[in-house]
C-alpha cells in the first residue's frame, strides 16, 4: 500500500509540474500576444514589458480618435502594450467599474479619461496603494487643485470661442453653447461657460441666450442646435464642445437655410468639418491637439514608471481651423 501511495504521490507531482510550466508559459505567450496587439507600431519590432489600459468614453469623436492615434505612436519608445476599455460617455458607473477593474487586473498603467467632477484624488491614491500608475486625462482641470493631469484648458477654449464670434457680431452677439455631454447640473459653474461669459463682457449688449447640454446619441448636435434656433428669442451664434455637436449644428444651419445667419464655432477637426469650414458654413474650429495629449500620457507614464513622482500638469495647446487655412 505505501509503494502505491508513493507512486501515485510521484504521478501526482508529475502532473503538478507540468500544470504549473503549461501555465507558466501560457501566461508568456498571453502577454507576448498583448504585445503584438493593435498599437503596435512595427510587427517586427518589440516585446512589452509594460500593460497598459487606457479607458475612454464609447464615441466616435475625433478628440479621443487623436487620443489613441497619439497613445500608439508613443508605446513602443515605452515598451508598453496598451489594451481599450470603452464605456458609455454618460455613465459615471461604467467609468468607475473600468477603473476597478485596470486595478483589479494589477496592471502597470491607466490612462484614462476623467471629467472635471471625477473623485480624481481618491482614484490617485487607491491607484497608488494597487501599484498602478494611474495618468488622468482631462478636457478640463480638475477641481482638486494640485493634482497632475495630462489635457487641455476650456477656459481658454470657451475664450477663443467667444472672441471669434464677438469679433464678428460685436454687442449684437446672441450665444448659444452646446456643453460637453458631461459636467456639473450648472452649467455657469463650468470653464467652458466661464470662458464664454468672461469674452461676453468686453462687448456690452452681447449676451449667452441659450445653453444646452450635449446627451448621447448621434443626432445630439442637430436636436440642440435646433431647440436654439426655434426659441422665442432665437441665436445667432452657436458655440460647440464637440466635433460630433459641430457636425450636428452645421447641418441643422442648412436645412433651415441660416447659412450666413448664425455663425458656428466648433471644435476639433474632422473631414466632415474641415468641408464645412471651407464651404463657409462653420466660422472656425478650435482644434484641440489630442494626438499630442496622448504621446504626453505615455511620456508621464514611463516618467512615473522610472521614479518621478511630483509631475507638473500638462497642458497641450490648441490651433484655429478657418476658411482661409485651405489656400495656405
Amino acid at each position: 500500500m505505501k509503494k502505491a501511495a508513493r507512486i501515485l504521490a510521484f504521478a501526482f507531482g508529475l502532473v503538478l509540474l507540468g500544470a504549473t510550466i503549461l501555465n507558466a508559459n501560457l501566461v508568456s505567450r498571453s502577454r507576448t500576444a498583448l504585445s503584438q496587439g493593435v498599437f503596435r507600431a512595427d510587427p517586427d519590432a518589440y516585446g512589452a514589458r509594460f500593460h497598459i489600459i487606457v479607458a475612454i468614453p464609447d464615441t466616435d469623436d475625433s478628440y479621443f480618435r487623436g487620443l489613441l492615434e497619439g497613445i500608439r505612436q508613443e508605446v513602443r519608445e515605452a515598451e508598453a502594450a496598451v489594451q481599450v476599455f470603452r464605456y458609455a460617455a454618460s455613465s459615471e458607473q461604467e467609468a468607475g467599474r473600468c477603473f476597478d477593474l485596470a486595478l483589479r487586473a494589477r496592471v502597470d498603467g491607466l490612462i484614462m479619461y476623467t471629467s472635471r467632477n471625477d473623485p480624481l484624488e481618491a482614484r490617485a491614491a487607491e491607484a497608488q496603494r494597487a501599484g498602478v500608475t494611474f495618468i488622468p486625462v482631462c478636457t478640463d482641470p480638475p477641481t482638486a487643485s494640485g493634482q497632475f493631469f495630462v489635457g487641455t484648458d476650456s477656459l481658454r477654449h470657451g475664450f477663443e470661442s467667444a472672441s471669434i464670434v464677438l469679433g464678428r457680431l460685436g454687442s449684437s452677439a446672441r450665444i448659444g453653447i452646446i456643453l460637453p455631454s458631461t459636467g456639473s447640473e450648472n452649467p455657469e459653474n463650468e470653464p467652458f461657460y466661464h470662458g464664454i461669459h468672461s469674452a461676453t463682457k468686453v462687448y456690452p449688449g452681447a449676451k449667452i441666450e441659450a445653453t444646452v447640454r450635449s446627451r448621447p446619441g448621434a443626432l445630439s448636435g442637430e436636436e440642440s442646435a435646433a431647440s436654439m434656433l426655434r426659441r422665442p428669442s432665437p441665436v445667432n451664434a452657436i458655440i460647440c464642445s464637440s466635433a460630433r455637436d459641430t457636425v450636428g449644428a452645421a447641418q441643422v444651419v442648412i436645412d433651415m437655410n441660416k447659412v450666413g445667419d448664425v455663425l458656428i464655432v466648433g471644435t476639433d477637426e474632422s473631414p466632415d468639418i474641415r468641408r464645412y469650414v471651407d464651404n463657409g458654413v462653420v466660422t472656425a474650429s478650435i482644434v484641440r491637439d489630442s494626438a499630442a495629449i496622448g504621446r504626453a500620457a505615455v511620456r508621464a507614464f514611463s516618467a512615473r514608471r522610472s521614479g518621478q513622482k511630483a509631475l507638473a500638469p500638462l497642458e497641450s495647446g490648441f490651433t484655429i481651423y478657418q476658411a482661409a487655412e485651405k489656400n495656405k
